[in-house]
């Protein structure tokens, strides 16, 4: 498969755990939650490399460090912003998708890739359909949209670097190392409040861990194949995949903006796919 397909598979594997973490927060903290998912994702990692005799060894260092804790600050703010009741999960989920805003804005500067005309009116759909699904109001605290903002922006900085870091690395090492990182700062964070989950509890939490491991490895695959405008362009299918997935679980109902926005959301794939260049992909193979 080529990058965009694997970052189409990622968000099939985010929008679950979006679910599980939805599930799994209404009994127990937003960082225990936060940490489940990068345990599993941790173990997932290792068990993948092990059984693929991978290598688990990241070669540049301070590459890998700076994705991890770009990737971390995201989640913070993300997890964070997600679980306040002060804003609509609509809203929070708007602004964590303005990222591949950002990550177009500093693909240039920071990597050198050239941004097409077509790949910025792909983002530009995209997000409006993000917008037209989710309905945003920001009626509320004006303090938590900017943390989740802040995540957008942080989360395009890891995918930057994630970018940087290249096919020189195991998609496996790269996981572990951002899960570790990841997993460090939620357990201290989950420490002050911790509460032991119960058994339907920890189905949830082993949900979103599995999620978002397989989600991070496929996402990290997809960067190593592609330029990172249209790869990250690519992660606003994952709210839509949620919401889908929500009907079943929460009982919600589609709207016609909602199917509208996804309509736009599909539009802006499609125009990413066929703008996607095979020959590019087979060199970075």
């Amino acid at each position: 498969m080529n990058g965009l397909a694997w970052m189409a598979l990622a968000q099939v594997f985010f929008a679950g755990m979006n679910i599980c973490t939805r599930l799994g927060a209404r009994s127990v903290n937003w960082t225990e939650v936060a940490a489940a998912r990068f345990l599993v994702g941790g173990i997932m990692a290792a068990g993948l490399g092990w059984v693929r005799g991978s290598s688990l060894r990241v070669s540049d260092q301070p590459a890998a460090w700076r994705r991890s804790i770009y990737g971390t600050l995201a989640a913070i703010c993300t997890f964070y912003a997600l679980a306040s009741s002060r804003i609509a999960l609509g809203d929070a989920a708007t602004l964590g998708g303005t990222a591949p805003i950002f990550v177009v804005l500093f693909a240039r500067p920071l990597l050198g890739e050239r941004v097409s005309t077509a790949e910025l009116l792909a983002v530009a759909l995209g997000f409006t359909g993000i917008v037209a699904v989710v309905r945003p109001t920001f009626g509320l605290a004006g303090p938590v949209a900017a943390i989740a903002t802040a995540g957008a922006v942080f989360w395009a900085l890891a995918m930057i670097w994630l970018r940087k870091i290249g096919p020189g690395e195991t998609h496996e090492a790269v996981v572990l190392h951002f899960s570790l990182v990841a997993l460090l700062c939620f357990i201290v964070l989950a420490l002050p409040r911790w509460r032991w989950p119960s058994w339907n509890d920890s189905v949830f939490l082993l949900g979103a861990g599995l999620g978002g491991g397989l989600g991070q490895v496929t996402m990290t695959r997809a960067y190593s194949l592609h330029r990172a405008a249209p790869v990250s362009a690519l992660s606003g299918l994952g709210l839509v995949l949620t919401y889908a997935l929500a009907l079943p679980v929460f009982g919600d109902r589609p709207t016609v903006w909602q199917v509208c926005g996804s309509l736009l959301v599909v539009g802006a794939s499609v125009l990413l796919a066929l703008r996607h260049d095979p020959s590019e992909a087979a060199v970075r193979a």
